[in-house]
């Protein structure tokens, strides 16, 4: 089945995010998850006119097959699986989970001690596929996501000064492929300002 979006269009949300991220030189890219989600909500409702949400909670998806590694966004054990301190945030648009943070899962993977390479993958899925516990996952790509819509609210609330500032240039530096991207200077009251540039590590493949 082809996923909501296409190679090009995923790879252009998600390099978008990813310069912007880096051009603040104060970003810990890897683990902007929200910031992730919230621009390419926005991104896909305002260019793609698609019904774009942005969910917050537990995820999980077998990274490894040969290994059944796991990577968990959450807390294992307890009634609770997710809070402000361990979550993941994603897209939800048309039965479809969009994780645009995916292709540099194995940075955030490597800092937290995991050894084995993880690629650089696109991460579309169809809602229905989710698997109804983390204990069912057996192949490479099956995931389990639990939505917490008061966590969601939450960490949207209480978001720090400045992240709506880069969600905004996220959406205005977008533009849909196969245009290119508009010539763009991003700057702020601490310094000069700096041309955007495209710098994200290119996609290998499709979980």
């Amino acid at each position: 089945m082809r996923p909501l979006l296409p190679l090009p269009d995923y790879q252009r949300i998600y390099e978008v995010v990813y310069s912007v991220l880096q051009a603040t030189e104060i970003a810990v890219t890897h683990r902007a998850c929200l910031l992730f989600a919230a621009a390419g909500t926005l991104i896909l409702r305002d260019t793609y006119r698609l019904p774009a949400t942005l969910s917050a909670g537990c995820m999980a998806m077998m990274i490894d097959e040969a290994s059944a590694d796991v990577a968990v966004y959450g807390r294992m054990g307890g009634d609770k699986e997710s809070d402000s301190d361990a979550f993941h945030a994603w897209v939800e648009c048309d039965g479809w989970l969009i994780d645009f943070m995916a292709p540099i899962l194995g940075v955030a993977m490597r800092e937290d001690g995991y050894t084995r390479p993880v690629p650089r993958q696109m991460l579309q899925k169809r809602l229905e596929d989710c698997k109804g516990s983390i204990g069912e996952i057996q192949h490479a790509g099956e995931f389990y996501l639990q939505h917490d819509r008061e966590l969601t609210e939450s960490l949207l609330d209480r978001q720090p000064i400045g992240v709506s500032d880069l969600i905004e240039v996220c959406t205005t530096w977008h533009s849909r492929p196969p245009k290119k991207l508009k010539e763009m200077m991003m700057g702020d009251s601490h310094g000069a300002p700096k041309r955007l540039v495209p710098c994200a590590p290119s996609i290998t493949g499709v979980w």
